[in-house]
């Protein structure tokens, strides 16, 4: 795509939008700089001084919020250095990310609090086409250690009031949510900080019974980190996590939809149960995604496999996912969702859940001009961020643009 497009003024013209109210339409997206200006029904004239993009045959939606992604691009969260940040960005945006949490991993305080303010830098402080890290998702140390999967065993801990402190005060208030097990010792006292200061908690690597679930849920825990996975499966006698998780219609639940870690006769009966307006896609994305198969090492030292679209272990488990979130809507819409609920999913409802749909998930005047434009096979067409088109994600041919 050679052709130079102003970001005074810019409208998306051909396509399928998905309109604020949810519903896929025919209609004209108007971006103003860095903020959504207009959406116009089809054949609606076009305001003066607007350049013209012409996308038909795709579908615009806004810009994807992966609210559960360690990294990607050969980087992770946890090493915090502008060239991770800079690598991580041009990998989300491959995949229609524009906006994350920076997610981390059980480790020693000393490289929690350094990731943590480093985030939190990041956060304040918005790079110009990047994806805008939002906030921090702080998933482990506080976890069960029967149900820790790759998480390493020497820094899963219990939480005390002291660390749940230095914590609070390295992340400086960029924390969005945080996955502990809530059976653990020291995992009430956790729920009642973290809720108590805005953060949403989370149910994750967890051996937590119904019951102990349930009361997790009605002390202040909203959300489900990768329900399924790193939790006890449902049983006759024995309910676990997920049934207190999937009847609590105040609660979130995050999906990894990559066809490895959920059967998809299992995502189906999920959407049978909980809503559009409850799933919350993620990735999940590690730090050695992007790089093709192969056997690769992550950050801090686990050997992983890489091949046909599944990261394992050397013994064969999922050790998180190579997964993008133009891929995990492909997946839904292949399992048979409608796209338009497939895409609220990546973008509306992570949006609501992490407190930013003020700015973001939807196509609203005077929210941020973070757009996706998807071909459709779903592969992405163009990822704008914040009004900045990223050419290196963009696939449309030079003849759309006039």
């Amino acid at each position: 795509m050679n052709h130079a497009i102003s970001q005074k003024r810019l409208a998306l013209s051909g396509g399928e939008v998905l309109s604020p109210g949810g519903k896929l339409v025919r209609a004209t997206l108007i971006l103003e700089g860095t903020t959504i200006l207009d959406l116009l029904p089809e054949g609606a004239e076009i305001p003066d001084n607007t350049d013209l993009l012409d996308v038909s045959g795709c579908t615009v939606a806004p810009g994807f919020i992966d609210t559960h992604v360690h990294g990607g691009g050969g980087y992770n969260f946890m090493t915090s250095t502008k060239t991770a940040f800079n690598a991580i960005s041009e990998h989300m945006l491959k995949g229609g990310v524009t906006a994350c949490l920076a997610t981390t991993t059980s480790a020693s305080l000393t490289d929690l609090t350094s990731a943590l303010e480093n985030a939190a830098r990041a956060k304040r402080n918005p790079v110009t086409g990047q994806v805008e890290i939002v906030g921090v998702h702080l998933e482990g140390p506080f976890i069960n250690p029967q149900f820790r999967g790759v998480h390493d065993k020497q820094h899963v801990r219990q939480a005390t009031i002291s660390e749940l402190e230095t914590i609070w005060e390295a992340a400086d208030s960029a924390l969005k949510v945080v996955t502990l097990a809530p059976e653990q010792p020291g995992g009430t006292e956790a729920i009642r900080f973290f809720a108590k200061r805005g953060v949403q908690v989370s149910m994750g690597h967890t051996g937590a019974t119904y019951d102990e679930a349930q009361i997790a849920l009605m002390n202040s825990v909203r959300r489900g980190t990768h329900v399924f996975n790193a939790m006890p499966p449902i049983h006759h006698r024995e309910p676990g996590p997920v049934t207190a998780l999937l009847e609590d219609d105040a609660a979130y639940l995050e999906l990894i939809v990559d066809g490895y870690h959920i059967n998809p006769a299992v995502i189906e009966l999920t959407l049978r149960i909980a809503s559009p307006e409850r799933i919350v896609l993620i990735t999940d994305c590690i730090d050695v995604a992007g790089q093709g198969e192969g056997t690769f090492t992550r950050w801090e030292g686990t050997k992983v496999v890489i091949k046909n679209g599944q990261s394992r272990t050397p013994a064969g488990a999922l050790a998180g996912s190579i997964l993008s979130m133009n891929q995990a809507v492909r997946n839904l819409v292949k399992f048979g969702v409608p796209l338009h609920n497939a895409l609220r999913m990546a973008t509306e409802t992570p949006a609501r859940s992490i407190g930013v749909f003020d700015r973001k998930g939807s196509l609203s005047p005077g929210k941020d001009a973070d757009i996706v434009v998807l071909h459709d096979d779903l592969s992405t067409a163009m990822t704008i961020v914040r009004g900045e088109i990223d050419r290196k994600s963009t696939r449309l041919n030079s003849s759309h643009t006039s």
